[in-house]
């Protein structure tokens, strides 16, 4: 694991990065890249779109598949069709307590929210250890959505590399290739740099350069900062760091503002 998701992180990154993801992921979205390479407008990639219309009755059905699909596997662990009906449903239940502050334009996750999109990225995990072909790619794309909203860096990478061997093309390269750089792996990122590249029109190829080497200069700020924080634990006799995960607040607060839970009354 590139990042410590858990505890309280040492090193922030600055919300001028945060910033600049945005805006290069919106040049992608508008190039045909987007969050996991799929269609859509970018809440539509973050699969948040029509997250306030989502109704109780809707969340009920999602529910009963999930209960559904959770006694099946309680009867077989490995019943991938299973553990796609959970990742996909604790994905669709979960996007409905992701909302956005109109004023600020930053999105909050409820703690339940949190809850079932960490549901949905276990039941993927386990679902990809066990498929030994092509994994499904409709899950894959809402997977990225829900790596994306965790701030896993590692996940949306692993779930995104899948997307790309699976469906080679400029859109999902160019996107994992995005999602490297943000980590700072500049050897990966340029590697899926080149294959987005190749795989892109001649009349498009310059464009994607242009992107993705902006994407590259953020990576390479990145991997400096990881750099810095491996030395100061080391200075500092070895001591464990948190390394920044540039992943945090891409979309202006995904995920870092969940809801609070309330006081109980005395």
């Amino acid at each position: 694991m590139l990042f410590d998701l858990r505890g309280k992180r040492r090193h922030v990154v600055q919300v001028s990065f945060a910033m600049l993801a945005l805006l290069f992921l919106v040049g992608f979205l508008g190039f045909g890249i987007g969050v996991g390479g799929g269609p859509g407008g970018i809440f539509d990639a973050l699969g948040i779109s029509n997250s306030s219309n989502s109704s109780g009755s809707a969340n009920a059905v999602y529910q009963d598949h999930i209960d559904k699909a959770n006694a099946k596997l309680a009867k077989n662990p490995k019943d991938t069709q299973a553990l796609l009906t959970v990742a996909n449903n604790e994905y669709l239940l979960g996007k409905s307590g992701v909302s956005q502050d109109q004023t600020t334009g930053q999105f909050t996750v409820t703690n339940d929210a949190h809850t079932n999109l960490g549901d949905a990225a276990d039941a993927w995990s386990k679902y990809l250890k066990l498929n030994k072909g092509n994994p499904d790619l409709n899950t894959a794309y809402n997977m990225v959505n829900v790596y994306v909203i965790l701030n896993d860096g590692p996940g949306a990478i692993k779930t995104q590399t899948a997307i790309a061997q699976a469906k080679p093309s400029q859109q999902s390269y160019g996107q994992l290739a995005f999602f490297q750089y943000l980590t700072g792996d500049i050897s990966g990122g340029d590697q899926s740099k080149d294959k987005a590249i190749s795989l892109a029109p001649k009349s498009q190829q310059k464009q994607l350069e242009t992107q993705l080497s902006q994407a590259r200069k953020q990576g390479l700020q990145v991997q400096k900062q990881q750099q810095q924080a491996k030395q100061q634990a080391k200075q500092q006799g070895g001591g464990s760091t948190t390394t920044p995960n540039p992943l945090q607040n891409p979309f202006g607060g995904v995920g870092a503002t969940p809801s609070p839970t309330p006081t109980p009354a005395p």
